[in-house]
C-alpha cells in the first residue's frame, strides 16, 4: 500500500514504477494544494492518463486508489477539473500530543507568518503597549527563525494565527489541542488566504481540464477578465513598484534611527532589507528581463514563459463523470487569482506590490468553504484596538470547549473514513479492527 500525499504526479509515478516490475500497488492518497501542484508541462498527458487509469472502472473487487482532501475549496477545484469527488476529511495532527495547559494566562503568543502585516502588526501592537503600561496581557512575536515547542505553545491564553493558506496545518494542530485561535475577520481573512496560498494558481497548467470532462458553468466565471493584462507586469509598472519600495525603505530606516531600543531599530532595519531585496525583482520588471530567474526577499522568483503553449490532450480513456443537475458555484475555484498570475511570484512579498485584477467577489466568496470561517470556537478581531479587548475579555474554558466537541465529531467521521478506506484498498482478509490497530 503506497500511502502519498503531493504532489499527486509523484505518487503516480512511484505505482506505475511497481506495476511495471509487476507489483499490485494500491495507492491512498491525502492532499492539501492543486491537484496539478509540481506535474512538468511537458508530462500533462502522462498526468491525465495515470490519473484516469487509477479513477476508472474497477476491474477487481479492491480499489486502486483512494483520494481525499484536507479542505473543501480544493475538493471543488478536483471536481471543477476532473467531475470527481474527493472527500473532505479535515486534518487532526493528534501527533503534537499537545493539551491546553493555559500556564501563562497572561500571555498571547502571535505565530509567525510570512506577510507583510506580521511585521506591520507586530511594530503596531509594540507602539499601543508603550501608551498602556498597564495593559494586563503580554504579546509575544514568534520570529522566523525562532522555534517554540508544542508543549510550551499549549501554555499561552491564546495564539494569534494571521493565515496565508487555506488549510495550514498550524491551524490543524493548535485547534485539535484546544488551543483559543484568535483569527482576523472576514474582511482582512480572504485578503491574506491569497497573497502566497497553494490553492490560488491562476496558470493555465494548475486549471488544466481531464481530457473528456466539461467543467461545470459558473455564473460570473468571466466577470473580472476585463481588469486583467494578461503576460508579465510591464516594465512602467516595475519601474513605479521599485520607486515606492525604495521611498518606504527610506521612511523605515529614519525610524530605526530614531528607534528608543536596539530590538525595536533591528526590526525595522530587517524590514528596510527586505524592502531592498524586493527591489530587485522589481527592477527586473523594470527592465524587461522577466524571462529570467529574480529572487525577492521571500527567495526565488521563477521566470515568465513568453507563451502560453496549449498543452496536448491525454488519449487515455476516462470514466464518466457526473454531471451537474443544478446551479454550480457562482465563481470558479481558480477565480480568486488571475489567469496570468504567478504563484512563486504571488507567493513572494514582491508580488504583492505588483499584484493586478484582484478579484474581491470571488475572494469573498470561496472563504465561506474555509475552516478558518466554519470550525466553531474561533475568535475574531476586526482590528487591532478589537484585538486588545479580546485578548483581555476571551472566554477561555467557553472556547476550549466548543473546540473540544468539534474536535470529538471530526475525529470519529475521519477515523471511518481512513478505516474504510484500508479495508477497501487491501481487501476483505483485512479486517476494520486490524487496521484500526
Amino acid at each position: 500500500l503506497l500511502l502519498c500525499t503531493e504532489p499527486l504526479a509523484g505518487c503516480l509515478m512511484l505505482r506505475q514504477a511497481a506495476m511495471a516490475r509487476g507489483h499490485r500497488l494500491p495507492l491512498l492518497g491525502y492532499f492539501g494544494v492543486a491537484l496539478l501542484n509540481s506535474c512538468p508541462p511537458e508530462d500533462l498527458p502522462l498526468f491525465w492518463a495515470a490519473f484516469a487509469e487509477v479513477i476508472g472502472p474497477r476491474t477487481t473487487a479492491q480499489a486502486e486508489a483512494i483520494f481525499a482532501v484536507n479542505n473543501l475549496i480544493l475538493s471543488e477545484q478536483v471536481y471543477f477539473q476532473t467531475g470527481q469527488r474527493m472527500p473532505y476529511v479535515r486534518a487532526h495532527g493528534l501527533y503534537t500530543g499537545m493539551s491546553y495547559t493555559p500556564f501563562k494566562a497572561s500571555e498571547v503568543l502571535v505565530w509567525r507568518a510570512p506577510l507583510f502585516v506580521y511585521s506591520t502588526t507586530q511594530c503596531a501592537v509594540y507602539r499601543f503597549l508603550q501608551g498602556m503600561p498597564d495593559y494586563p496581557i503580554n504579546f509575544r512575536f514568534v520570529e522566523e527563525s525562532e522555534s517554540v515547542p508544542y508543549s510550551e505553545m499549549a501554555q499561552y491564553k491564546a495564539v494569534v494565527l494571521f493565515p496565508w493558506d487555506h488549510a495550514l496545518m498550524t491551524f490543524y494542530e493548535l485547534y485539535s489541542a484546544g488551543i483559543p485561535l484568535m483569527l482576523p475577520a472576514t474582511e482582512w481573512m480572504y485578503r491574506f488566504l491569497y497573497q502566497r496560498g497553494q490553492l490560488s494558481v491562476g496558470e493555465r497548467l494548475y486549471q488544466s481540464i481531464m481530457p473528456g470532462h466539461t467543467p461545470p458553468h459558473s455564473e460570473f466565471a468571466s466577470e473580472e477578465e476585463f481588469k486583467e493584462n494578461p503576460g508579465p507586469p510591464k516594465p512602467a509598472s516595475g519601474l513605479a513598484t521599485a520607486k515606492a519600495a525604495r521611498g518606504v525603505a527610506e521612511d523605515v530606516l529614519t525610524r530605526a534611527m530614531d528607534a528608543q531600543d536596539l530590538e525595536s531599530a533591528k526590526q525595522y532595519i530587517k524590514a528596510a532589507l527586505e524592502l531592498m531585496q524586493d527591489m530587485r525583482y522589481f527592477l527586473t520588471v523594470a527592465e524587461n528581463r522577466t524571462d529570467e530567474d529574480s529572487s525577492t526577499s521571500m527567495g526565488a522568483v521563477r521566470r515568465s514563459r513568453p507563451a502560453e503553449v496549449a498543452a496536448p490532450r491525454a488519449t487515455a480513456p476516462v470514466s464518466s463523470a457526473a454531471k451537474p443537475t443544478g446551479p454550480w458555484h457562482p465563481y470558479t475555484p481558480f477565480q480568486m487569482s488571475t489567469r496570468d498570475s504567478n504563484d512563486w511570484t504571488r507567493m513572494r512579498k514582491g508580488g504583492w506590490w505588483l499584484r493586478r485584477g484582484v478579484r474581491f467577489d470571488a475572494m469573498r466568496y470561496w472563504y465561506q468553504f474555509s475552516d478558518f470561517a466554519r470550525f466553531p470556537g474561533l475568535q475574531y478581531f476586526e482590528n487591532l484596538p478589537e484585538l486588545f479587548c479580546l485578548s483581555r475579555s476571551l472566554d477561555v474554558r467557553a472556547a476550549a470547549e466548543k473546540m473540544r466537541r468539534h474536535n470529538q465529531e471530526t475525529l470519529v467521521h475521519s477515523v471511518a473514513f481512513w478505516v474504510s478506506s484500508f479495508v477497501e484498498l487491501l481487501g476483505k482478509e483485512t479486517s476494520a479492527d486490524n487496521v484500526a490497530t
